[in-house]
């Protein structure tokens, strides 16, 4: 777990398997197995381990895990989390009465704010949702960057249920930290450990994988050029060389 985790601290950005949709990241279950586009076919010891790895690499905050930019689980370095945190909304409260957070989403920050870590189960139940809603808010608070599992624990039967808590409450320092960084610097860091990570990209799939308006994707990929952190051949943004 510790190699795991070393790995996530150097290319900032890691999804759990590879992508089936073309999104260019690496992932850790390609990491354990030692070749590119392994996918699961059959589940077997690594993949075992791989799925336990999402569990405690947060519960021992050595990484941060949910989903915060593709809709898909991913992990993100310590170092890469405030600038992530950075572009996140301030306050839920203010989201939701500005009517760009949904009741549920709110129902269920709320039950977590007074809980503190939960597993998935008794949240549900905490917030009083069916499971289509819950599971909307879920994934609406994680790409908000508002909660995030941070561990598992037996509810019932023999399947371990994911914990959820705060992001801010559960990795702090982070979150403060992010309050220091504005939105277009965080861009430009998010984009600069992206390109260091996958060594060449277009602007569509930054787009893509971040989320972001193709006039956010251009300006932020304009001030790496023009600062001299990146370079361009043809469509290709790559890192800059003298």
């Amino acid at each position: 777990m510790e190699d795991a985790a070393r790995l996530i601290d150097a290319v900032g950005f890691c999804l759990l398997f590879a992508s089936t949709q073309k999104i260019e990241l690496p992932s850790l279950f390609e990491a354990v197995k030692g070749r590119r586009d392994v996918h699961i076919d059959d589940w077997d010891a690594d993949a075992e381990r791989v799925w336990g790895w999402k569990n405690d690499l947060p519960a021992t905050r050595r990484a941060y895990y949910g989903k915060p930019f593709t809709g898909k689980p991913m992990f993100l370095s310590l170092a890469i989390l405030p600038h992530t945190l950075a572009l996140a909304p301030a306050n839920v409260n203010v989201e939701y009465r500005r009517g760009r957070m949904s009741y549920a989403a709110k129902r269920v920050h709320d039950a977590l704010d007074a809980l503190g870590p939960t597993p998935t189960l008794a949240l549900r139940e905490a917030a009083g949702l069916d499971h289509r809603a819950y599971h909307h808010a879920l994934d609406e608070l994680q790409s908000a960057r508002v909660i995030a599992p941070v561990g598992a624990t037996i509810e019932r039967g023999a399947w371990a249920s994911q914990i959820f808590e705060l992001v801010a409450r559960w990795f702090p320092h982070e979150s403060v930290r992010a309050r220091q960084i504005d939105a277009a610097t965080a861009r430009r860091t998010l984009v600069q450990q992206y390109v260091t990570t996958v060594l060449a990209c277009d602007e569509p799939m930054l787009a893509r994988v971040f989320g972001w308006s193709r006039e956010q994707t251009h300006q932020t990929v304009a001030d790496l050029l023009a600062r001299r952190i990146l370079s361009k051949q043809g469509v290709w943004i790559v890192r800059y060389v003298e």
